[in-house]
């Protein structure tokens, strides 16, 4: 997008229960939380992350990226998102939902104790120095809300991800455009035509290639430390974007962020629990929204490479009470 700069920054990075960030937030739409998980717990995800990719039977091999071709990797999505195949009840995600202090940075946000998390996948970066078709969607030219500005008008969500990996300006990471949720309201008279066409139910919304009315928009890349937890309120405008450079390494991946979102469960209700107990007996993954049930495994991209079978599903999680309680 010729008319947008994305910027590469250093923004503060709070405590989980520092009642300022609030304010931050409220102020910009995201803010990043620091240290959510210790180093120890990063790498150990990580390592439960490469387990996953392995134990799918297609002949990943975290130590040979030649085995993380195309062929052999799981579905991904825009952004390099693996929103399926077992992801969102994988050993490594539940290890990461059930940090303490993921769980506590919500609770702050929301002033409420009682969530219930999504059964999301993972970002990762293959490095497109290695192959160059790895490469993931060039920032602003897919810069997007999650939240229909119709169907869900006002504050409904806060997204999160737990950032696994040193981020860079060549490494590249989430934009955010500071104080865009400001601009929700006034999307349904700006947009009128483009948002006709899409229906209440659908919590995507992409804004126009090189749209003028973003020009003055000023989007960032946070300065990410490994096991910081990076919070954004769905009307933000946002996306990901590789970085402003080239990395200089081949051999490992760019990124890796593990998706979470937790949101209050009085915004549920016991037909969409019903359904997401269910999904932890299916492996079923699900987009961020915790109120209604979004089956993942439904994606157009992902059926055809479930119907092949060719990758082998993790098995259903043995969850514990804390567990069980952030399914409902």
């Amino acid at each position: 997008m010729q008319n947008i700069k994305i910027e590469y920054k250093e923004v503060p990075r709070w405590s989980p229960q520092d009642p300022e960030m609030l304010e931050y937030m409220d102020e910009n739409g995201f803010a990043v939380v620091a240290n959510v998980l210790s180093r120890e717990e990063t790498n150990t995800a990580i390592g439960l992350i490469w387990d996953y990719l392995e134990e799918l039977g297609t002949g990943i091999d975290r130590n040979d990226v030649a085995t993380w071709d195309n062929d052999r990797w799981p579905t991904a999505v825009h952004g390099g998102i693996l929103p399926s195949h077992g992801i969102g009840h994988s050993q490594a995600q539940w290890y990461i939902r059930s940090v303490p202090t993921v769980k506590e940075a919500f609770a702050n946000l929301w002033q409420d104790d009682e969530l219930l998390v999504s059964f999301d996948g993972v970002a990762l970066w293959r490095p497109w120095t290695y192959q160059r078709n790895w490469k993931t969607n060039e920032g602003p030219s897919w810069l997007h809300i999650d939240q229909h500005p119709l169907g869900r008008p006002g504050k409904h969500c806060v997204q999160g991800l737990v950032n696994l990996l040193p981020t860079s300006p060549q490494t590249g990471g989430n934009v955010m455009v500071p104080g865009s949720h400001r601009r929700f309201e006034a999307i349904p008279e700006m947009y009128k035509e483009r948002l006709e066409r899409i229906h209440p139910t659908i919590d995507h919304f992409r804004f126009p290639k090189d749209d003028p009315l973003l020009a003055d928009a000023k989007p960032v890349i946070c300065h990410m430390e490994p096991g910081d937890l990076m919070l954004w309120d769905s009307r933000t405008i946002h996306c990901s974007s590789p970085g402003m450079g080239t990395p200089d390494f081949d051999d490992r991946l760019f990124r890796a962020a593990s998706l979470i979102c937790m949101m209050p469960k009085e915004k549920s209700n016991e037909k969409v629990i019903a359904k997401r107990r269910a999904a932890v007996e299916t492996v079923t993954s699900t987009t961020n929204w915790s109120d209604r049930f979004i089956n993942a495994d439904e994606f157009p991209q992902v059926l055809e490479d479930l119907a092949s079978g060719r990758f082998k599903l993790p098995t259903a999680p043995e969850l514990n009470d804390y567990q069980k309680a952030l399914v409902g």
